[in-house]
């Protein structure tokens, strides 16, 4: 009975870890049912830190550390896996001299340096069915522990755009209102028609890796130049603020505009379906006093529009404390005053 028990477990534990490694690498929503909890109690003793030390640095850590728990965790699994699988025939493992089966941790070390392709032959499998077993684990297991490794290359990728992506938008404007100022002629706001392009494919591009690799949202940096979510908030605050404050003639064209929207409502809709539940926040001010002093041509805003907006803001804001900041922040100073000139920043 211990046998079949042992054999069951075994074979339970291999197919749901294979299932959740094959899962998280390569499909389009990568977090499986071992990956997402590992992933989800790590970033939680992060965040908790955090809070406990009052600032972000303990953050900074959490994409690294989660990437490395989760592979871990895939190759311990599959080793505790077929290590119940060869514990189930007390011929499954013997000493390759004297024949006599092997006692458990000797079955532990059996079957570590099988799933690894290592070892020095000192215990082999007793029948000619265990020699077919361990040569298909010894390849598989090695199939999958690649597959874990190279789960890392696209996320380190992606993880450098993310930053690139943060940079970019960060160099356009420090808060909603200075990425509007920063961009007023006069006249118009036109300028922004040649940013908002250039920003559209990456931000779809950070929103379709966010659902493939959930663990890029856990990648942080305690530099606001270089954290996507709350320059990506400045971002779209300040098109929210040309929705309701700016008179339409004055707006960048709504095909340099409406794009942008959209894949800003891409990436939120890839953060919220994983991770962020925004009926729980507050939806949060809008400031325009700002643009209001630089005497910008401002519209009376519709409430109705205001009221049709709170579940997008609200998701924002979210996203935004989700992740250690403060909704105040996404207007806080950006880049090193001490490396430029005021006017430069």
């Amino acid at each position: 009975m211990e046998s079949i028990t042992s054999l069951i477990v075994g074979i339970a534990l291999v197919a749901v870890t294979a299932t959740d490694l094959i899962y998280t690498a390569f499909a389009p929503r990568g977090s499986g049912i071992i990956s997402g909890p590992v992933t989800f109690a790590v970033w939680r003793l992060f965040f908790y830190a955090g809070r406990l030390t009052k600032g972000r640095a303990a953050l900074t850590g959490a994409g690294v550390v989660i990437v490395f728990t989760i592979l871990m965790t895939w190759v311990l699994l599959l080793w505790a896996g077929n290590y119940f699988i060869y514990a189930s025939d007390k011929a499954a493992v013997v000493s390759s001299t004297s024949h006599i089966p092997a006692d458990n941790l000797e079955r532990i070390y059996f079957t570590g340096y099988t799933l690894s392709t290592l070892g020095n032959g000192d215990f082999v499998p007793g029948t000619d069915g265990w020699k077919i077993y361990t040569a298909f684990i010894s390849f598989t297991g090695l199939m999958f522990i690649t597959i874990a490794i190279t789960y890392m290359v696209p996320v380190l990728s992606a993880v450098t755009r993310r930053r690139a992506l943060s940079i970019r938008i960060a160099s356009i404007g420090s808060s909603p209102q200075r990425i509007l100022l920063d961009n007023w002629d006069g006249t118009d706001f036109k300028k922004l028609e040649d940013q908002f392009q250039s920003l559209t494919s990456e931000i779809i591009h950070q929103g379709q890796m966010h659902l493939s690799y959930p663990v890029l949202h856990y990648f942080q940096h305690e530099d606001k130049e270089a954290s996507l979510l709350p320059n990506l908030a400045a971002l779209d605050e300040a098109i929210t603020i040309l929705l309701l404050y700016i008179p339409e003639r004055l707006r960048p064209e709504d095909q340099y505009l409406v794009p942008l929207r959209k894949a800003i409502t891409t990436f939120l809709d890839s953060i919220t379906s994983l991770y962020i539940n925004p009926d729980k926040s507050d939806v949060p001010a809008l400031e325009a006093g700002e643009l209001r002093q630089a005497q910008v041509p401002l519209l009376q805003p519709d409430m109705q529009a205001f009221g049709e907006l709170s579940k997008r803001r609200r998701a924002l804001k979210a996203m935004v404390e989700y992740n250690g900041w403060k909704w105040k922040e996404i207007s806080a100073p950006v880049l090193n005053t001490e490396m430029d000139l005021p006017s430069m920043l």
